[in-house]
């Protein structure tokens, strides 16, 4: 997969962030050092060297002993590399400063590193749906378990505890569980709060599949819920799907928010929608593709993104609805399938 950076004679990437090692060369260990160039060695430490030797075997990649940075530096001027691009976003300023004795030109690679990894092959997709398919399963079984005084935390252990038995290897990051006025702070710490009756249920989770994350959110109500909930839940579901319609191959990322709020404005809610329209979803839960207004780019095929309108009233209820979705033969394809109509439980 590494031939995907088209490098040039004399051209070279120096990886440390564990994802992008890991999606190079398949190898996931806490350190480590990728080099790429006309070919590829990782460098790892002798607590893994066994190990990645034995993993890469066969594979273009080589594996080399890390004795210490002198070891990647021989390697550079073995090949006679001239530029190492970096991914400046995981760069420390202290790597860096050692980087520069290498005598060689540094430069960012960071845009270019994301615009490969946001293009997914068929098995990262795959992966990802199967992430989804587990992640819906456990969400779809939520309202059965909602009871009065459950608190945030119970739900959340809840749903980690099930994903694991659905066959993930784990939750793509802190499940969100928000109750109430809690729903309106988008990235609410999830807590010892417990359910009380007329109040909304916001839960936004994901599960890990090869590595690989999905990203769902749903809002429930549990009692009976005022015109208001109702009326924005409908605003927020449809804005979901006019923004679904709105996308294809070659169309406009930022277009794609812009919609949303636009027909969000409709309901006079627009004010209330506080965060971007969506983002990137692979090997890292936030990636490239970001659907913000400040968005540059355009979708483009095998793209794996969020689409997660909301609306927030301080101190009141917050509603969102996320779907993760994928850009297949041109067109958005939704990688859940339930129909985000809202679900109002009933007090036992």
């Amino acid at each position: 997969m590494y031939q995907k950076l088209n490098l040039q004679s004399g051209e070279g990437y120096l990886l440390t962030d564990k994802l992008y090692r890991k999606y190079f060369s398949g190898i996931d260990v806490d350190e480590g050092y990728l080099l790429i160039s006309q070919t590829a060695t990782y460098f790892t430490d002798a607590r893994y060297f066994s190990a990645v030797k034995e993993k890469l075997d066969g594979s273009p990649i080589k594996c080399a002993l890390f004795e210490n940075i002198d070891s990647i530096k021989r390697q550079i001027q073995a090949q006679n590399l001239t530029t190492i691009y970096l991914d400046y976003e995981s760069t420390t300023l202290a790597q860096n400063e050692i980087y520069q004795t290498f005598n060689v030109w540094l430069k960012n690679g960071t845009d270019n590193l994301q615009k490969v990894r946001q293009i997914k092959k068929d098995f990262e997709i795959q992966s990802i749906e199967k992430a989804c398919e587990i992640i819906q399963k456990v969400v779809n079984s939520l309202p059965n378990i909602v009871r009065a005084n459950i608190t945030e935390k119970e739900i959340a252990d809840y749903i980690e505890k099930q994903v694991i038995l659905e066959g993930a290897e784990g939750l793509s990051f802190d499940t969100i569980v928000a109750f109430g006025k809690h729903a309106a702070v988008p990235h609410h710490q999830t807590g010892d709060t417990p359910l009380k009756e007329n109040e909304c249920i916001l839960i936004d989770t994901g599960c890990v599949v090869n590595g690989y994350c999905s990203d769902i959110t749903r809002t429930y109500f549990y009692g009976k819920p005022q015109e208001k909930f109702i009326t924005c839940y409908n605003a927020v579901k449809e804005t979901n799907q006019i923004a679904f319609d709105s996308i294809e191959k070659g169309s406009k990322l930022f277009d794609a928010d812009n919609i949303a709020r636009q027909y969000l404005d409709k309901f006079s809610l627009k004010e209330y929608f506080t965060h971007s329209l969506g983002h990137g979803v692979g090997l890292a839960i936030h990636e490239q593709p970001y659907l913000s207004k400040r968005a540059t780019g355009v979708f483009e095929e095998n793209m794996v993104f969020t689409i997660e309108p909301g609306v927030y009233f301080d101190g009141e209820f917050g509603i969102r609805i996320e779907d993760t979705v994928a850009i297949k033969d041109g067109k958005p394809k939704r990688l859940y399938s339930d129909s985000k109509e809202l679900i109002i439980i009933q007090p036992k």
